[in-house]
């Protein structure tokens, strides 16, 4: 593993923990399930990642799509916790 690699891990895996961190605060606050699932999800992501390139994988082919990911499943949980209309009113 690389210095870019190492250097690529350690930034998903800190946007990772401040994601999965103000989802635990949003729990805490309104004691519902979104934002306690979607904090588990993004550490076991975060996790996943950091094996695939330990074990070899290069990481620009892990790194992006998990953060993607991530983001798609912090939007989807903020979007779910708001209650917001798909659309149709």
């Amino acid at each position: 593993m690389s210095q870019r690699d190492l250097v690529g891990l350690v930034a998903l895996d800190a946007a990772c923990l401040l994601a999965a961190a103000m989802m635990l605060r949003s729990w805490l606050r309104r004691r519902a399930r979104p934002p306690l699932v979607a904090a588990i999800f993004v550490i076991a992501l975060a996790l996943v990642a950091s094996m695939l390139v330990v074990v070899g994988v290069n990481y620009t082919l892990v790194v992006g799509p998990t953060f993607i990911v991530a983001l798609l499943v912090i939007m989807y949980t903020a979007r779910y916790e708001r209650g917001v209309p798909s659309g149709r009113r």
